[in-house]
């Protein structure tokens, strides 16, 4: 479920940003991915953060990610703390709604390679069926 939810957050993300529209909507998808990927990540690995009614807790998940992804030298501390970034940039600003171009632009530029890095890792570790 994981697989597909940042999949369809992905597309959509990109096709807004190169849209250069919705640019609060275009944030919320980036960051969607990366949370839906670090979690196919976690599951793969039976360390799935406990799920919240409404969502895995940002903290448990940084802290699952940095001890079983990070700690486990399956993903870079650095691709990490992008996490952390991401997070914090989205949380600072997401009530404000000044997502400008510029804003949406470096997030995105952000994020990429955060997301490039959690796609190769959970298409490196997906089990087959």
């Amino acid at each position: 479920m994981h697989a597909q939810k940042a999949e369809l957050c992905w597309r959509l993300a990109r096709q807004l940003y190169s849209e250069k529209r919705d640019e609060f909507l275009c944030m919320n998808l980036i960051f969607y991915t990366v949370l839906h990927l670090i979690e196919q990540a976690l599951a793969i690995h039976h360390k799935h953060p406990a799920a919240a009614p409404r969502g895995v807790p940002h903290a448990d998940r940084e802290l699952q990610m940095r001890r079983h992804l990070v700690g486990k030298k399956l993903l870079e501390p650095e691709l990490a703390d992008i996490y952390t970034e991401l997070f914090s940039v989205r949380h600072t600003f997401a009530e404000e709604g000044i997502q400008t171009r510029a804003f949406i632009e470096h997030y995105m530029e952000l994020a990429r390679p955060l997301i490039e890095g959690l796609e190769t890792l959970v298409k490196a570790e997906q089990p087959e069926f």
